[in-house]
């Protein structure tokens, strides 16, 4: 698991303020860096030190630079360390690698040792992290052994080795030098334990006493929670058992009060909720979006008020050891409102977990649940939902006058939900007939196929005839314009898209308004003419160029361009999320909150929040607002018709 707590003053910065980073030391000479109070190397261990690591890698990388093709091995590995702390392993690995061919001494190779096996955690493989931690001549360098034993502790508690994982803290313990610091090291091994309990039954050769009494206690800790009633005292009893057989263990002090329970239901105070978990994937194959919520969730922290006023947020990676193991980590750390996990299969995990019912406020980053089901109590759901998009669709052709059209959909399950939903939505309607719906291969490029077939009489408009002696029939565009389908309707990706709007236009001798969900359009792209008239539900805070949150839109459309490609709406959900979790936990959620992703509101019933969505037409190349209506046909001349005399 990754852990990260944001706190007042010791806050993870969001990509966008580590873009301001390194703009104000870009500028400055080097000069004028050292004469900034302690220099810009002491600047970066104090952010380090404080946990703002992404701020402390922009600078390190900044000194790390020596020239278009020269960096600094020293400071190229102290700012891929810190990149690897802040959960970013992308530019880890980035900078790493202009740090791999110049390494020199001992000691910088135990450093890229250290963050190779950080990251090597962070993807969830312990056993590789062993592997380079191990493999490290003894003894280690002074200067990061403390770093380098906590990571391989953290390994072998991770890889089910619990018994060496005690031994190496133990032996990490015994160089540190201040009894707070070996008291910060008993909690990481406590915590270690609880996240990793040893495997059943304990080992008893060669184990001391004190590992003896670190082995026993999760499984203790473990009964004695099952039940938030402090009237537990079997329990009880078997901690203070515990207690006596190991007097003055290091653990005695983290025991619960009164040894009645691990954990209990969180009675919220008024007021704002001092302390939200945030559960997301952040290793494995949806770290990426993992990430874009994460960023977008800490720049609505950012935004929310003075550094005194605002929630602690703990962060942790449902990847690895799982959701459920996350979600019982957050309680356990005092968490008094969830947001999270963000897969589907998570969100059941969880409640599955938690049969006595949800104990906090959580609001899920899916729906688990659908519309007309009763929930568990204290379970929200708020989603970026292509089905509720795709009703939102089917209302808006309604209301811009179309009588009958066309669709399109993927031949996969997330197709047949989209189409399930469309159709629904068109019957409930009752003025909109859909004369056509067709599935196409998920893999496909040439759509003509399923085109023509949904078309009918309507489509091939551009096919030439092979033998010019015999030419094909002319069309009529204005009996076909009367008498064909009114629209299109496509669930497809951006490259999908892309290749439909063209091909849908040469089928036809007239111009066919198209429709789609947001899954259609890609924001992040510059321009896309091809698209051009294509309608779809949009965040407004894409459609307005970042309204809402003008410095996490700046970002993300310079600095960190890259990284928000094809994410854009997960930072705005991101963002959303910790709004609401703000309402949920002070117990006044308002109906009407104006987000990045639109209107939300809270059903009651079922707990689910429902977006008001706006929409957009490509104009130009680029989102545009629709505003209420588009011209059910936009009298475009047929680019494919012939000149023969209405047909009767």
């Amino acid at each position: 698991m990754l852990h990260v707590s944001l706190r007042p003053g010791q806050a993870r910065t969001t990509a966008w303020l580590v873009a301001i980073a390194w703009l104000a030391c870009a500028w400055m000479t080097p000069a004028a860096q050292a004469q900034q109070p302690g220099g810009a190397t002491a600047q970066a261990e104090a952010l380090a030190q404080a946990g703002r690591h992404l701020e402390a890698a922009a600078l390190y990388e900044q000194q790390a630079r020596r020239g278009l093709l020269t960096w600094d091995a020293d400071y190229a590995l102290l700012a891929a360390r810190e990149y690897a702390a802040a959960g970013e392993p992308d530019e880890a690995e980035r900078v790493l690698d202009k740090a791999r061919g110049r390494i020199r001494t001992a000691e910088q190779g135990a450093m890229l040792a250290g963050v190779e096996a950080r990251l090597a955690l962070e993807r969830g493989d312990a056993r590789g992290a062993l592997a380079v931690l191990r493999a490290l001549p003894s003894p280690l360098p002074d200067s990061l052994a403390p770093e380098l034993l906590e990571l391989r502790a953290r390994a072998e508690m991770t890889a089910g080795q619990a018994l060496a994982g005690i031994r190496t803290f133990e032996q990490r313990a015994a160089i540190l030098g201040t009894a707070e610091a070996r008291a910060a090291n008993d909690r990481m091994l406590f915590d270690s334990l609880l996240l990793h309990p040893p495997a059943l039954p304990l080992p008893t050769a060669g184990v001391s006493e004190q590992e003896r009494g670190w082995l026993e206690l999760p499984a203790l800790l473990a009964e004695a929670g099952t039940t938030t009633a402090p009237a537990d005292m079997a329990g009880a009893r078997r901690l203070q058992e515990w207690s006596a057989q190991h007097p003055a263990h290091p653990a005695s002090v983290f025991l619960p009060s009164g040894a009645t329970h691990l954990r209990g239901a969180v009675t919220l105070a008024a007021g704002p909720p001092a302390t939200i978990a945030l559960l997301v994937p952040l290793s494995g194959k949806q770290q990426a979006a993992g990430a874009a919520v994460r960023d977008g969730f800490a720049a609505a922290w950012f935004a929310a008020g003075s550094a005194r006023t605002r929630p602690r947020i703990s962060v942790f990676d449902t990847a690895s050891p799982g959701a459920a193991a996350a979600y019982q980590r957050a309680l356990a750390e005092g968490a008094q409102v969830v947001v999270g996990p963000l897969l589907k299969e998570d969100v059941a995990a969880i409640v599955a977990a938690q049969p006595a019912g949800l104990p906090v406020p959580t609001l899920a980053l899916n729906s688990a649940f659908g519309p007309g089901t009763t929930p568990p109590a204290f379970l929200f759901q708020f989603a970026l939902d292509p089905e509720q998009e795709a009703r939102a669709v089917a209302r808006r052709i309604a209301d811009d006058g179309h009588t009958r059209g066309i669709a399109l959909f993927p031949d996969t399950a997330w197709g047949q939900r989209i189409r399930d939903a469309f159709v629904a939505e068109m019957q409930a309607i009752g003025s909109v007939t859909l004369t056509s719906a067709q599935l196409y291969p998920a893999a496909a490029r040439d759509f003509s196929g399923p085109l023509r077939a949904a078309l009918g009489q309507f489509g091939g408009a551009g096919d030439r005839s092979e033998d010019r002696s015999r030419p094909a029939p002319a069309r009529n565009a204005e009996f076909e314009r009367a008498a064909g389908p009114q629209f299109a309707f496509i669930a497809a990706t951006p490259q999908a898209a892309r290749a439909i709007r063209p091909q849908l236009r040469f089928q036809m001798t007239y111009d066919l308004p198209l429709y789609a969900t947001s899954d259609a359009w890609e924001p992040s792209v510059r321009a896309a003419a091809d698209m051009d008239g294509l309608v779809f539900p949009e965040m407004p805070w894409l459609l307005y160029g970042g309204q809402g949150a003008p410095e996490l839109w700046d970002a993300m459309q310079e600095e960190w361009a890259g990284r928000a490609r094809g994410r854009l709406r997960l930072f705005a959900f991101g963002y959303d999320a910790f709004r609401l979790a703000q309402q949920l936990g002070s117990g006044s959620f308002v109906a009407g909150v104006d987000g990045l992703t639109g209107l939300l509101e809270l059903d009651r019933v079922d707990g689910h929040v429902k977006r008001a969505l706006q929409f957009a037409r490509i104009e130009g190349g680029r989102a545009q607002a629709a505003g209420a209506g588009v011209p059910a046909l936009d009298g475009e001349a047929a680019g494919n018709a012939g000149s023969a005399p209405p047909r009767p």
